[in-house]
């Protein structure tokens, strides 16, 4: 028996009651680390300096009442490291009734730190899960798996597809979606106890949102680590208010159906937005009142021209009808001048107005070329009494950008007078106003020859009250800024001392008009 114990690959010994040793196999010299010559008739627990669960007197008397006795100590090794080892104790007897053990070890350390590590690291992860004031949902989703194998049995192959055949599917998709678990901020932003939030989660997505959950569950099936999108909630007592939605994904847990849902209240948030957007559509539009006082000049120069044309042509008329035989011919062509320029200056007029009026953006397809145009109408004056030249240069097939008329023509407007009063001490004076396909957008640059922007002031030029010219508030560069930006677009300056200044319009171009219009 001695033979077969010690030939044993697991850590064995045999004691009498009193703990000293009377049998050490291979398997001890291994796990211990001390020899078998050194172990036999020491004391085992001071060789080992175990440390026991409970006092040794009472597992004693365990172990003589039921004949053996199972327990984790903690052993010293013969290197100093200390080991957890689960032991197993059985009571035996010899031919006088003298008491001997019999005890097998493992070595279980290593798992008892994983699992020590796996308690803090749950522990930290129930912490944060409920003291972070974002509202966080634990989801169970398993039972979507039979619902997408009954639609692949029938040959459903795109859940997108289906749903959009199908919208409400997205819903029996809620309702097989179930919350397991929230933290203490959900019972705050959802105004609910947490039994209340237990259960289906259609209840909290009103049907405007529905279309963020079912492109959750696409990311979750495409197996992107994680989604992200603003939707619409709904608390327990009805009450809706905007979100940020985020979903993760972990691996580990997928397959179990087990998913971490995050919920931000960005009501505030969007609230400030608006505002923001208010009181920077109220300043472009003190800019644009600011920049048709700065041109009242040209503008009077461009009503005058066709009313003085309809005068001219009026009088021609009535000479015509004066005459002893009246040349109608030459009343109608009269006439028919007078229209034209009453038009053009009904033209004039309705341009100032549109840029004069207050009224929120409206984004349509926009063509380049007559965009130009009317801008260059509204500054011709400008640039004559400047004496400056004007080069444009704008293909006809240009692809459209999508944006304001107004807005951008207010930037365009704003760069032009710009440039012409940055010429105003120059030898030659041209602006280059150019457009051409970059990409996937359209340039439109405006140059001058100007004597350029210093290299130090060149970064600030787009800052918020600063300004190059005397008597400037320094907004209107920001303004045009702002308004490219809010178009998904950019503006940069380039400019060298002594070779003028250029300011480039960078803008996406639109999508052909049958994407556009799904």
């Amino acid at each position: 028996m001695a033979g077969l114990l010690d030939a044993a690959h697991e850590p064995i010994l045999v004691r009498d009651l009193e703990g000293r040793i009377l049998f050490w196999n291979q398997g001890c010299e291994a796990l211990y680390g001390h020899g078998r010559e050194a172990a036999r008739g020491a004391y085992a627990p001071r060789l080992l300096a175990t440390v026991f669960p409970a006092p040794l007197e009472e597992i004693t008397a365990r172990l003589l009442a039921e004949g053996r006795w199972e327990g984790e100590v903690r052993r010293r090794l013969a290197d100093g490291r200390e080991a957890v080892i689960a032991l197993r104790w059985s009571l035996g007897r010899d031919a006088s009734d003298a008491a001997w053990v019999l005890e097998t070890g493992r070595d279980v350390t290593e798992a008892r730190s994983a699992e020590e590590a796996l308690r803090r690291s749950e522990y930290r992860f129930r912490n944060v899960f409920h003291a972070m004031s974002v509202s966080f949902w634990e989801l169970d989703f398993s039972a979507l798996a039979g619902m997408f194998g009954a639609l692949r049995a029938r040959g459903v192959t795109s859940l997108r597809a289906h749903i959009a055949e199908n919208p409400g599917f997205v819903r029996e998709m809620m309702r097989a979606s179930q919350v397991v678990d929230v933290n203490d901020k959900s019972l705050q932003l959802f105004e609910a106890t947490r039994e209340q939030l237990l259960g289906p989660v259609d209840r909290f997505w009103p049907p405007c949102s529905e279309h963020v959950f079912a492109a959750s569950v696409i990311a979750a099936l495409e197996k992107r680590p994680h989604y992200e999108s603003e939707a619409r909630f709904r608390t327990y007592g009805g009450r809706e208010f905007d979100g940020l939605f985020t979903c993760c994904y972990p691996r580990e847990y997928l397959p179990q159906g087990a998913t971490l849902v995050g919920v931000i209240d960005i009501t505030d948030r969007l609230r400030a937005q608006e505002d923001l957007q208010r009181v920077q559509a109220e300043l472009a539009h003190a800019a644009r009142i600011s920049t048709l006082g700065e041109l009242t000049a040209s503008i009077a120069h461009e009503v005058n021209q066709p009313l003085s044309a309809i005068v001219t042509n009026g009088e021609a008329g009535l000479r015509w009808l004066r005459r002893q035989t009246p040349d109608l011919d030459e009343v109608v062509r009269a006439f028919d001048r007078m229209i034209g320029e009453a038009n053009r200056a009904s033209g004039v007029i309705g341009r100032i107005r549109t840029m004069a009026v207050k009224g929120e953006p409206e984004t349509a397809r926009l063509a380049l070329g007559p965009l130009v145009e009317d801008s260059v109408l509204l500054v011709r004056r400008e640039l004559t009494v400047h004496d400056v030249a004007l080069r444009v240069q704008v293909p006809a097939d240009l692809p459209e950008v999508l944006g304001d008329r107004v807005q951008l023509q207010q930037v365009l407007v704003n760069l032009m007078v710009n440039a012409a009063q940055a010429m105003a001490g120059a030898e030659e004076r041209v602006l280059a106003v150019r457009a051409e396909a970059q990409g996937e957008g359209v340039a439109l640059s405006v140059t001058d020859t100007g004597p350029g922007v210093p290299p130090e002031r060149l970064a600030r030029l787009f800052d918020a009250f600063y300004t190059t010219k005397a008597g400037g508030m320094g907004m209107g560069l920001s303004i045009c800024r702002t308004i490219v930006q809010a178009h998904g677009g950019e503006i940069v300056a380039i400019s060298e001392p002594g070779q003028g200044a250029s300011f480039v319009l960078k803008l996406p171009r639109a999508e052909p008009a049958q994407e556009a219009d799904c």
